[in-house]
């Protein structure tokens, strides 16, 4: 009887080894890529068609191949770059394991043409499945040209399970992002269809690859990054605060020039930016790291996304440390024009004011997103004495609220004598965070932020079944994109008109954005369409987070944060708020809104009274 072990046909070894370095296009263009800037290329051109299936072609100007090696590189393991295995742990090129040419023409039809520098003449080869068909001279400019046809021909169950075109497209608009960010000094060039997507000048500037990537306006607002620690130097860019996103897919770390995926930096990270950013939100962030090689594994899979780092919590710990410096010394954000399309109402609202205006200039908080059949022009506050019964706010709007007015007593009703018993007698303000109150013989420590965000939670849920599904924007929005974002926003438009995002295209990954959902409401109707396309591009549907968490989300965005300055009259309205309302005492996430420490309990921890 014979053993059922047998050893594979070498086609077969082949075919798998294959599908471990070529996953998809995006894969085969970064091992192409990678080739071009081991051989000095300083320009570089990726052109796709069909997402990659149909056609891939690289183009350099790189140091190129020279005759006697054209045939070799068709070999598995065949390189240049490595040739002891004490090497490993030196590895400064992108490319070392010899396998990214022969894997890639296995599963397609390569065409292969390349002059080295200084030849009279280039040479030309064609691949098939891994088979040479032919290998000769040939005009060629200086570098070289690979050109992928019908990836995945002779593997039919691997295309089969290939995304359309479109997210094809984007997942390699995704690595180029990448590719432009971690070598500032090449000029990257990728089209798709005849149609370019992305240019980078190659000046070695981050600044200006990130401007090629992101656009302007992202790059206006973004945090610059300079330090050293744990033997490494860290430099890049972060967004904080309103540029922040809602998952990790905008976070790039580059390691000694090699991009990478770690869940290691991306904590580090976080951490840093821990109090600049919301809770839920992700900073946006391109962070070039130089570590000395035998500081760091590069060795850790074929596809060499993964690193590992021989002090891990010493690299954490000060990538952290030098983040926290950089976005301390970033000044806070101004608030956003909140109100400026907003209607004016006659209901009271905390607002808010920077600390180089005076107390009597209106200050603002977010309201809740109003229908749009109820906007209209906003028209200019006129300070005025009003009733208490007035002032007390049955709904934060965009209309300031009135100081504390003492009244005579016969002017005050039986109501209002009862909301006085109670009302809070706030005292100051901790870390311009926690609201510090008085009532009765009680002390409070109220956190500003998940106060006002369960008073919004609560007007929009109670409202939410009688809006409408969308609400116009009074000034459509024009968003500028990066390309995956712009492609997932072609490919799931309807998706997002069913959820109640109605955009245009607009030309060159700029969209016209026209209505959102209404419990999303207005002011950030731009981060909350980037939000869905996020979520869209990660293979999410809309339809699958529910009402009260879509409202969750936006009374999270809408809610005045901690940390923002808020003046004394916007202290007070927000605890007579919390009282006149009965407002449960934890937001909708489940944090708690109020602490508190009662006369006796003090008076025992100062050893005034005995237990």
């Amino acid at each position: 009887m014979s053993g059922t072990i047998k050893v594979l046909p070498p086609d077969v070894v082949e075919l798998i080894a294959a599908g471990e370095v070529v996953e998809r296009p995006a894969s085969c263009i970064k091992e192409l890529v990678e080739n071009s800037l081991d051989a000095g290329a300083t320009a570089v051109t990726v052109a796709i068609e069909g997402g990659g299936l149909d056609l891939i072609r690289v183009t350099d100007n790189g140091s190129g191949i020279s005759p006697e090696d054209m045939r070799l590189v068709f070999l598995p393991h065949a390189t240049s770059k490595l040739g002891r295995a004490e090497e490993l742990h030196t590895v400064a090129t992108l490319g070392f394991r010899g396998e990214a040419i022969p894997s890639i023409a296995r599963v397609s039809k390569m065409t292969l043409t390349s002059r080295k520098k200084g030849s009279a003449a280039g040479m030309k080869a064609v691949n098939e499945g891994g088979q040479m068909v032919s290998l000769g001279e040939s005009a060629a400019a200086e570098g070289t040209q690979v050109t992928v046809r019908d990836l995945f021909y002779n593997a039919p169950v691997r295309r089969d399970f290939m995304k359309k075109p479109q997210r094809e497209a984007a997942l390699c608009a995704e690595l180029l992002q990448q590719l432009i960010l971690s070598r500032p000094d090449v000029a990257f060039r990728l089209t798709s269809d005849g149609k370019q997507l992305y240019a980078s000048p190659g000046d070695g500037k981050l600044d200006s690859a990130m401007l090629s990537v992101y656009g302007v306006d992202t790059l206006k607002a973004l945090v610059k990054v300079d330090g050293a620690g744990a033997g490494m130097l860290v430099r890049g860019l972060v967004g904080i605060g309103e540029q922040a996103r809602g998952n990790r897919n905008h976070q790039h770390f580059f390691l000694n020039g090699r991009a990478v995926r770690s869940g290691l930096l991306s904590r580090a990270v976080e951490e840093g930016c821990r109090h600049r950013v919301m809770i839920g939100r992700f900073p946006l962030c391109a962070i070039v790291i130089t570590l000395p090689y035998e500081a760091v594994d590069v060795n850790v899979h074929p596809n060499k996304w993964e690193v590992r780092f021989l002090r891990e919590q010493q690299v954490k710990d000060a990538l952290a440390d030098i983040i926290t410096q950089a976005v301390s010394e970033a000044p806070l954000e101004s608030p956003p024009p909140l109100f400026d399309k907003e209607p004016a109402r006659a209901q009271a609202t905390v607002t808010r004011v920077e600390p180089e205006q005076t107390q009597a200039e209106p200050a603002q908080l977010s309201p809740a997103p109003q229908p749009a059949e109820t906007a209209k022009a906003p028209r200019a506050f006129v300070a005025r004495d009003v009733t208490r019964e007035e002032a007390r706010p049955q709904e934060i709007s965009p209309a300031p609220v009135t100081p504390f007015i003492e009244e005579k007593a016969e002017q005050i009703h039986a109501p209002q004598v009862q909301m006085m018993q109670r009302r809070l007698q706030v005292l100051g303000v901790a870390f311009h965070t926690y609201i510090i109150a008085q009532q009765g013989e009680r002390l409070l420590l109220i956190d500003q932020h998940a106060l006002h965000e369960r008073l919004l939670f609560d007007r929009m849920m109670a409202s939410a079944d009688t809006r409408q599904p969308s609400q116009t924007l009074l000034l459509p929005q024009v968003i500028e994109l990066d390309y995956p974002d712009y492609q997932a926003f072609l490919a799931y438009r309807k998706d997002l008109v069913e959820a109640g995002f109605e955009a245009e295209d607009f030309g060159h990954r700029a969209v016209r954005l026209v209505s959102v959902p209404v419990e999303l409401g207005e002011p950030l109707a731009a981060r909350s369409f980037t939000d869905a396309l996020d979520e869209l591009r990660g293979g999410n549907k809309l339809d699958s987070r529910s009402k009260r968490e879509r409202i969750i989300m936006a009374s999270c965005k809408h809610a005045v944060k901690g940390g923002e300055r808020l003046p004394d009259h916007a202290l007070q309205a927000l605890a007579d708020m919390m009282m006149d309302e009965n407002t449960i005492p934890s937001c909708p996430h489940g944090r708690p809104i109020v602490l508190e420490l009662t006369k006796r309990e003090l008076e025992r921890r100062f050893k005034r009274i005995q237990d």
